[in-house]
């Protein structure tokens, strides 16, 4: 197993392929897309800008890269982002993609829920001039996760989105993985995504999206009302810290590993001296 790795803002890439692009504009740990080496497919799991607003970006720079996006958001993100779509893949779960350096399978998700619910027309689906955001409303109305299976057999899975018993039962069938880019919210329930990892069963996981939460609380407080923790536990070292300890009790042979925005990390085959018992 040889698999490179490397995370950028709230999202992570392998070379190939890079995954939910959001670069430049990012809020966070932004990277122009021209320090991006090398991209030969692009998953994108929802449409949101958060996840996709640096996909034409990436396809000025890299216009033979193939891009994986849900059936039905493809034709906005295309007109969003002004995008040849001669190099879109329209894609829904359950299928599966092979090519000669990679096979590729989509897994249906569900975006995370709100309190207030997600309704046509209505809150952040609603432009200021009152007509429907696309990229809003299809991004959270449609939802992929990925298992991708490299040439030399191994794999790493990118998945997002709710933590549901659905879930859990759904990536039974994609289960024994080497890597899994996993996103991570203080939503979850702490031993639901213990389980949610157990179907998984890689040996390592990567935590994505939890960097915007200090920036998305400080901008909007008002989200914090109905957290189901209090105000000061609301951020990523305790967050992470908690997955972390209960990861650490309930998957001892997955290691949680806390990336470093912007630098490539390898994973592979690793041999350390025992202790005589």
């Amino acid at each position: 197993m040889d698999q490179q790795c490397r995370i950028r803002g709230g999202t992570a890439g392998r070379r190939p392929p890079p995954g939910d692009p959001w670069l430049d504009s990012a809020q966070i740990y932004p990277m122009p897309a021209e320090k991006i080496e090398r991209a030969d497919y692009i998953l994108l799991t929802h449409i949101h800008f958060d996840h996709a607003d640096s996909t034409g970006a990436v396809q000025e720079r890299f216009p033979e890269a193939k891009i994986f996006v849900g059936d039905l958001a493809a034709e906005p993100l295309c007109r969003i982002y002004r995008l040849n779509l001669e190099k879109i893949y329209r894609v829904r779960g359950g299928e599966t993609y092979e090519f000669s350096d990679v096979k590729i399978e989509a897994v249906s998700g569900r975006h995370t829920e709100s309190k207030s619910g997600s309704r046509y027309l209505e809150g952040s689906n609603r432009k200021g001039d009152g007509t429907l955001d696309p990229a809003m409303w299809y991004g959270s109305l449609e939802m992929l996760n990925y298992r991708i299976t490299m040439a030399d057999g191994s794999t790493m899975v990118i998945w997002g989105g709710m933590t549901t018993e659905e879930q859990v039962n759904r990536m039974k069938a994609y289960g024994n993985n080497d890597v899994a880019v996993m996103h991570v919210s203080p939503k979850q329930d702490s031993s639901l995504f213990s389980e949610l990892v157990k179907s998984i069963n890689p040996k390592v996981v990567i935590p994505h999206h939890y960097d915007l939460w200090d920036v998305m609380f400080t901008e909007h407080p008002e989200m914090l009302k109905d957290s189901p923790l209090p105000p000061e536990k609301m951020n990523e070292t305790y967050i992470l810290g908690r997955i972390k300890e209960t990861l650490e009790e309930e998957c001892p042979g997955t290691f949680f590993f806390v990336a470093e925005h912007q630098k490539w990390y390898r994973f592979g085959l690793a041999v350390r001296e025992c202790e005589e018992t």
